[in-house]
């Protein structure tokens, strides 16, 4: 018997089948497997799509049947992103937490790290009122990797020194599919990572069947700041503490072999700092 394990777009690939007819049968969490059949020609490739559907709801016969019309109940590529990503962390070779950003609404500023923060074992470090430095089960930030699908992130920090603690504030997670923070290392696991590390996937197009639109707006202000009107600080021209601020993403696959996306946004959230002027005056 011969297993493999699809991608996120449901793409799957077995090598060394025997020719003849083989059976085929495809399982994802939350749904039945589905079995079919495919003729392998001696060596050839075959190309087989499974459609996996949801179980059937049972009437309750005790009570009486109402009669409807037949219809059909099938899934595709447009299942909720929480579905793939329950699906990657059960059969994740470690111990990990996998989170679908489309599982929650409105992340101030878009910011990464507002996002992970209510994770298990997870300390965020804020810097100029933003939330910034990752801790994982105390770890420090600089020995936490910050990958971008597999990928080192460049430390884009405003401090100028040699630290390899990535400002996660840099980061808007509106260009994110999911997020995974690993518990456990592995074999390919970074060696500075003391307790875990992050890995952010981006968003994909091969992972929807129809093009997609997402688009936000919002206002951001402080706990304590409320008038819209500009007051003064926290320079010496009063400024508005209230500002606007929108989001967006656009997902567009175009066929099997390309798609891409599109993802931008502005905001701006006031940071109360105080203000040292030196005052000089003259000795007569």
């Amino acid at each position: 018997m011969l297993e493999t394990f699809s991608g996120a777009e449901g793409n799957y690939r077995l090598t060394g089948v025997s020719a003849g007819t083989v059976r085929l049968t495809a399982f994802f969490t939350g749904l039945p497997p589905q079995t079919t059949t495919a003729s392998v020609p001696a060596g050839q490739t075959v190309s087989r799509n499974i459609s996996l559907v949801a179980p059937p709801s049972h009437a309750d016969h005790s009570v009486g049947v109402a009669a409807l019309p037949a219809f059909v109940v099938s899934t595709s590529r447009e299942m909720a992103a929480s579905a793939i990503a329950i699906n990657e962390q059960r059969f994740a070779p470690n111990i990990k937490n996998i989170l679908s950003t489309d599982d929650f609404g409105f992340v101030p500023e878009g910011n990464a790290a507002e996002f992970i923060k209510f994770l298990p074992g997870i300390t965020i470090e804020s810097a100029g009122g933003n939330a910034r430095d990752i801790l994982i089960n105390g770890a420090p930030s600089t020995n936490v990797p910050i990958t971008l699908d597999g990928f080192s992130v460049a430390r884009a920090g405003v401090e100028a020194n040699t630290g390899r603690a990535v400002a996660m504030d840099m980061l808007s997670v509106n260009t994110l599919a999911r997020i995974e923070v690993e518990y456990s290392p592995t074999p390919e696991s970074q060696g500075m990572a003391l307790s875990g590390s992050i890995n952010m996937v981006p968003r994909s197009a091969f992972e929807r069947a129809r093009p997609q639109l997402a688009f936000n707006t919002y206002l951001i202000r402080r706990p304590n700041e409320y008038s819209f009107d500009r007051t003064p600080g926290p320079r010496e021209s009063p400024s508005r503490k209230v500002s606007p601020g929108f989001d967006f993403t656009s997902i567009v696959p175009v066929n099997k072999k390309f798609g891409f996306t599109l993802s931008g946004g502005t905001s701006t959230n006031f940071s109360p700092e105080p203000l040292a002027q030196m005052l000089w005056r003259g000795v007569e």
